[in-house]
């Protein structure tokens, strides 16, 4: 025996289309980024790609079509050395990445912070 279904009205929603991302790829425009010389930071927000890994695939789809190697400034830079505020406003700092110039800090040291100058100084207690 086969139940019907009372609720008709469910075949007859429409299903929601997904959202088709676009790429963003213009290889005569990176082409022209990279030949005038342009660092990865302008590339990125001349082309406006959000992330640091799409540019990198985009730069690598170009090397692959034109046989070519580029060079692009900035664009394999360690961003461990530059840390940023998380949407938590949080900063992560990881000292093993820094240059110290000679201090030496061990678990458990504490540091004050003062901020002046537009800037965040961590002073050893």
């Amino acid at each position: 025996m086969s139940k019907k279904n009372d609720n008709s009205s469910a075949d007859e929603q429409e299903v929601p289309e997904k959202k088709k991302i676009e790429s963003k790829y213009n290889p005569s425009m990176l082409r022209e980024c990279i030949f005038n010389g342009m660092d990865a930071s302008a590339i990125l927000a001349r082309m406006e790609i959000k992330h640091r890994q799409t540019l990198k695939q985009y730069v690598l789809k170009l090397m692959s079509d034109d046989k070519t190697y580029y060079e692009v400034k900035g664009l394999y830079l360690k961003n461990s050395r530059r840390p940023k505020v998380n949407n938590k406003l949080e900063l992560k700092i990881y000292l093993k990445n820094l240059d110290l110039q000679g201090l030496i800090v061990s678990d458990g040291d504490e540091f004050s912070v003062l901020a002046e100058d537009g800037k965040i100084i961590l002073t050893k207690v």
